[in-house]
């Protein structure tokens, strides 16, 4: 497997977006590796013909530009993995400031709602129960959903009037209050007061912190905003393993932090094939049913999530993922992830 393939912990900053941390990521690997640059020259495209080899790099999940936290980033055939972590359960920690709702759901955004305060953090604390397993949830208007193929933030953002989104089901797996500051002041405006708590919240995939602050203030018959939002976790993937001030790294400390792919899925269960079924697997064979003997672990259930697992060579690289059925729980692959380019199953 080439040394640039794999995933990349990343704590992001407050006030780029994700896509100027993958780019930054992109650019910087291509002047270490320039191998890895879309060919010029010789190999520019000609008209109609092929585009020229372009090095990938991606990430799984975006994070607002206010927000910190945790962003994976998906390098070279680490773009493959992205249909497999996408949809990972996340955690946060949230502060929801009383009061004001924005346009943005944030404190980025203008002012568009004033309300009194709760009288008390327990008030808040009381409809959290409310917010907790599976809900239907209004994403925000300012938001990546598209319409007719544009972000809705771009339509929001040119002045057109964007209809609110469709609600949608989002599961809160946790949602408790780590700490609350009620009628405080301000450091930079001692006249004015804040009042807001702070949350931490285990979701699932899609879930918007900023829907879920205004409609909890909402509840509680305020107001409310995202006042600070960092992502502590991805799946098995933790904040306090990513890198620090990546936008000021070079090559060489980039990847020295890459994850190789073989450590990219570690909640997947592991299947270990020899030599003959590497080559087997990498030509175009589904794996036999009892290959499902060797899994680390009882297959998943079938029609159930989480029927995916890694297909390893005897190095322990990864080979393949692979996945079971939803009716039968015969097991076919997913994506193949070769010495040449990857192909999906």
């Amino acid at each position: 497997m080439n040394h640039t393939d794999g995933i990349l912990l990343v704590d992001k900053p407050s006030g780029v977006t994700s896509f100027a941390v993958v780019n930054y990521v992109r650019r910087t690997l291509v002047q270490k590796f320039p191998e890895m640059a879309p060919q010029r020259g010789r190999g520019r495209r000609s008209r109609g013909g092929p585009k020229p080899p372009r090095f990938k790099c991606g990430h799984a999940g975006t994070l607002d530009p206010l927000a910190t936290g945790l962003l994976v980033i998906l390098v070279g055939k680490g773009s493959r993995l992205a249909p497999f972590l996408m949809g990972l359960d996340k955690t946060y920690a949230a502060t929801v400031r009383f009061g004001t709702g924005t346009d943005t759901l944030d404190r980025e955004g203008k002012v568009v709602a004033t309300k009194q305060v709760p009288a008390g953090p327990e008030i808040v604390t009381e409809r959290l129960a409310g917010f907790r397993g599976e809900i239907l949830q209004i994403p925000p208007v300012i938001s990546a959903l598209k319409k007719d193929g544009q972000p809705l933030y771009k339509w929001a953002r040119s002045g057109q009037d964007v209809p609110e989104p469709d609600p949608r089901p989002v599961t809160i797996h946790r949602l408790e209050m780590t700490g609350s500051r009620w009628g405080v002041p301000l450091a930079d405006s001692p006249d004015e007061r804040a009042y807001e708590v702070d949350l931490e919240v285990v979701c699932s995939s899609g879930t918007y912190i900023r829907s879920l602050a205004r409609d909890l203030a909402r509840s509680a018959g305020s107001e409310g905003h995202i006042h600070s939002l960092r992502r502590l976790e991805v799946g098995p993937f933790a904040v306090t393993d990513a890198l620090n001030d990546v936008m000021g790294l070079g090559g060489n400390s980039l990847m020295e932090a890459l994850l190789p792919l073989s450590a990219a899925l570690p909640h997947l269960l592991a299947m270990n094939l020899d030599e003959g079924e590497v080559a087997a697997v990498r030509q175009g064979q589904q794996p036999p049913m009892n290959w499902l003997d060797r899994l680390d672990g009882p297959p998943p259930a079938v029609g159930k999530s989480g029927r995916l697992f890694r297909m390893l060579d005897g190095s322990g690289e990864l080979v393949a993922v692979g996945k079971l059925e939803p009716e039968t729980g015969e097991p076919r692959i997913a994506a193949v992830i070769s010495n040449g380019n990857p192909t999906a199953g």
